[in-house]
């Protein structure tokens, strides 16, 4: 497994305590937290962390392709550590989002329906509730 260091210096980011302590606090998460929820757990690490520090390291690793930003809500970013092409689903009750994978629904398929379009990907966020809140 790659340390988290050497990934950012493999995205040709520098190393900052910063950068590492919110892949650090990503890496394995499946909660696919917001901004906020990771400026909080960061904070209590790093107290003299700011919440702009942390939403421009989410953006900054987002660019270089080490995370990606889950819409499940107008104006609600969350954060998915799982970059590999996959779905989400979100429980109406509780709020929890869960991956799903890809192969349910692909570019293809949708691209063997949607004939006068060219369609490259396809992200799903499906809606309804979860095993726990049924």
């Amino acid at each position: 497994m790659k340390t988290m260091s050497t990934m950012l210096k493999a995205n040709d980011l520098a190393v900052t305590a910063q950068r590492a302590a919110v892949m650090e606090f990503l890496h394995g998460n499946t909660d696919h937290p917001s901004v906020d929820t990771i400026y909080k757990r960061v904070k209590k690490r790093f107290p003299y962390i700011s919440r702009a520090t942390v939403y421009n390291t989410v953006k900054t690793l987002t660019r270089a392709g080490l995370l990606q930003e889950v819409l499940v809500q107008q104006d609600k970013t969350r954060v998915d550590s799982n970059v590999s092409r996959h779905h989400h689903f979100k429980c109406l009750r509780c709020g929890r989002i869960e991956d799903v994978p890809y192969d349910i629904l692909t570019a293809k398929h949708v691209g063997e329906h949607a004939k006068s379009y060219h369609v490259e990907e396809v992200r799903v966020v499906m809606e309804g509730r979860c095993k726990q809140c049924r």
